[in-house]
């Protein structure tokens, strides 16, 4: 589980970086492409200067859609979901402690279904390991 744990937070903070790399403010739908919200950009030293493009597609439906997606998936947003997975990990391993204290020296053995959940949007990098899939080992 340590593993499981260790790769989740590399991952998060990963995350993290990249969001915190772009200009850290929300993004919002143009006509013809994404781009740094305005009205935050007079609030943030960071977003000032940035008056940003982010993002661009065809204005057409499936142009909107992306659009939409893109903007939906914000720096702002990102931030705020790297808080809540770190949150999570660490209400589980309170929970862990607590069990091993109570249990004297319990192991869950198994992968937590929670943090093999969180681990599956990373299933596509080289250290994600099969076994953490939240289906590993049941039959079809």
């Amino acid at each position: 589980m340590d593993d499981l744990i260790a790769f989740l937070r590399a991952q998060i903070d990963l995350d993290e970086q990249r969001a915190q790399a772009c200009c850290p403010v929300r993004w919002v739908v143009g006509p013809f492409g994404v781009q740094v919200d305005p009205a935050e950009i007079r609030d943030n030293k960071l977003a000032y200067g940035n008056l940003g493009y982010v993002a661009g597609s065809d204005p057409n439906e499936l142009g909107l859609a992306y659009r939409e997606h893109i903007a939906r998936h914000d720096p702002a947003r990102v931030l705020a979901e790297v808080d809540a997975k770190r949150k999570i990990i660490a209400e589980y391993e309170r929970f862990a402690a607590e069990r091993r204290r109570m249990m004297g020296g319990w192991d869950p053995g198994d992968v937590s279904p929670i943090l093999a959940a969180l681990a599956l949007p990373y299933a596509d990098h080289p250290d994600y390991r099969q076994e953490w899939r939240p289906d590993h080992g049941q039959e079809s």
